[in-house]
């Protein structure tokens, strides 16, 4: 350990002392490296003695009014500064590296929520970001991210586990509908309590998932016919009319204007649920991580 310290000490003394050169040169002058390096003309002088010892020639021409680079000196300084050069340059990539989002992404988001939010936007978000490989799971499920190795789960409305950070996105709402040709042939609910007449069709990952949760904290129990585990298929089947489904607003939005669906009982709905998204605890801090975020929620 003794022999590495000193080592490093010698390295770093005759690093100091080759800057000490370049300043000289570069400074055209001892005072004016001094005045640079902001120590007095004399160490500056037995920096350059110094090293012209360790090196055993002569670098620098000295007269009463100026300086000059030997032959040898010439050569010494220019693979000097080219050394330090590549140094800077090293350093600055690593540096950048540092700020560069890299590597693989790994994101969860539902479908909809990533056809609607992510994917119209995934492209400049690439083009920002070159050397970034992003690993897209379209999945309706709240995952184990560290097991699963899952980077960021967008599009959440429902809370995770503590040890998560939470930000949110955005905002949405729950819209109870049904098709036209559903609520014709099996009449269209008029108070909250009317859910328990009629076909209800849920959501499996929801817990509890035969509860419609309704504006002043208020809530009602319902009987689900179907158990579903994809909103598309649960929008799908509302459309096929099977059923009534509470799905979020962008999710339905195209087939409430089209008229395939029909909102009903709007008055009772909370009025907006925030949609989030997940990440661990320190995650946040690599920059492949930090970019997506920021980007989406700027």
């Amino acid at each position: 350990m003794l022999i590495y310290v000193n080592y490093y000490a010698t390295i770093m003394s005759k690093f100091d002392r080759i800057t000490t050169f370049l300043a000289v040169i570069e400074e055209n002058g001892f005072a004016a490296a001094a005045r640079k390096k902001g120590v007095s003309t004399a160490a500056i002088s037995r920096q350059i003695a110094a090293l012209e010892s360790e090196l055993g020639t002569q670098l620098l021409s000295r007269t009463t009014r100026q300086i000059s680079l030997t032959e040898i000196g010439e050569e010494y300084y220019q693979q000097c500064k080219k050394t330090l050069t590549e140094l800077y340059d090293a350093e600055t990539a690593i540096a950048k590296s540092k700020n560069e989002a890299t590597g693989v992404l790994h994101v969860m988001a539902n479908r909809y929520f990533a056809i609607t939010y992510l994917l119209p936007r995934l492209s400049e978000f690439m083009q920002l970001n070159p050397n970034l490989r992003v690993h897209f799971q379209l999945a309706e499920r709240f995952p184990n991210l560290e097991k699963e190795g899952i980077d960021i789960l967008f599009g959440v409305s429902i809370e995770g586990s503590a040890e998560l950070i939470r930000r949110r996105v955005t905002t949405t709402r729950y819209v109870l509908c049904a098709s036209p040709k559903y609520l014709e042939k099996q009449g269209v609910p008029e108070v909250p309590a009317d859910l328990n007449k009629h076909y209800y069709i849920t959501h499996s990952i929801r817990k509890p998932n035969n509860i419609v949760f309704l504006k002043d904290d208020k809530s009602i129990h319902v009987n689900p016919i179907l158990w579903l585990n994809d909103s598309y298929a649960m929008r799908e089947c509302a459309i096929q009319g099977m059923g009534i489904v509470n799905l979020h607003d962008y999710m339905v939005i195209d087939a409430l204007k089209d008229g395939r669906l029909v909102e009903i009982l709007q008055e009772y709905q909370e009025s907006q649920k925030y949609v989030y998204l997940y990440y661990r605890q320190n995650r946040y801090l690599q920059p492949k991580i930090r970019r997506f975020i920021d980007f989406y929620t700027r």
